[in-house]
């Protein structure tokens, strides 16, 4: 995949995110992969409600930068709890496979917006 098709997913990836409903960008066997605390949810339906999940917990979601390259794509950024709790970074990598997203690794304290069984 060039780094002009892996954009275009991306930012229509991204664009679909805000509207809750984006499993059609993942794989049927995505993952993704909390680092801070080793939790995996597997699977596209699975990984839609752990992120919408996410997002829900979350406020103020601020990208710094988006980079991405040949089949690859890091997005670096902060955001805010909704329950008040302090603005951290994070940075989210993306694994693609053909047209769609394979595996996502968060990074940083982003662990602590997942749902508990995640």
């Amino acid at each position: 995949m060039s780094t002009d098709d892996t954009s275009r997913l991306m930012h229509a990836y991204f664009e679909a995110l805000g509207t809750g409903h984006f499993r059609q960008f993942l794989t049927d066997d995505v993952t993704w992969t909390t680092i801070q605390n080793g939790a995996d949810v597997r699977g596209a339906q699975a990984v839609e409600e752990a992120i919408n999940g996410l997002h829900a917990r979350m406020s103020d979601l601020k990208t710094r930068q988006l980079i991405v390259a040949d089949g690859t794509a890091y997005l670096e950024g902060t955001c805010a709890g909704k329950d008040g709790r302090p603005r951290i970074p994070y940075c989210v990598a993306y694994d693609l496979a053909g047209d769609r997203i394979a595996a996502m690794r968060a990074y940083g304290e982003i662990a602590s917006f997942m749902a508990p069984s995640q």
